[in-house]
């Protein structure tokens, strides 16, 4: 009877720290083993967010004309990998001319987009 309630926290804190290190952890129980991945959409507690200003293109390198790796939609939410903003070519985008970039990672990719597509979320 004891493993009905040991199981379900085996597996919470299997999950727990999944979330603490965005990998893949593996909880066993008696006869069971169970295994959970992160998605791209939940993110470490310790993640910079930025929010999409307006939909724009991810970046091989901080250039417009780097090939995009996908679309980074207005509204939606990705982590800002490295934390600081770099400069790069410059663009013409969201309102602003600039040469300001910051490094993102969304839906499994991790690029560039100019830095005032994106705000910091509070």
């Amino acid at each position: 009877m004891r493993f009905k309630f040991i199981a379900p926290a085996v597996a919470s804190a299997a999950l727990l720290g999944t979330a603490m290190t965005s990998g893949v952890a593996t909880a066993t129980t008696p006869g069971t083993a169970h295994t959970a991945t992160v998605s791209a959409a939940s993110a470490p507690a310790s993640c910079v967010r930025a929010q999409a200003q307006e939909s724009v293109k991810i970046r091989t390198a901080k250039k417009v004309s780097a090939t995009a790796l996908g679309l980074f939609p207005k509204g939606k939410t990705a982590c800002i990998v490295g934390g600081l903003a770099s400069k790069g070519g410059s663009y013409n985008l969201c309102g602003h001319k600039d040469n300001t970039w910051l490094k993102i990672s969304y839906a499994g990719n991790r690029g560039w987009i100019p830095y005032y597509c994106g705000s910091k979320e509070l």
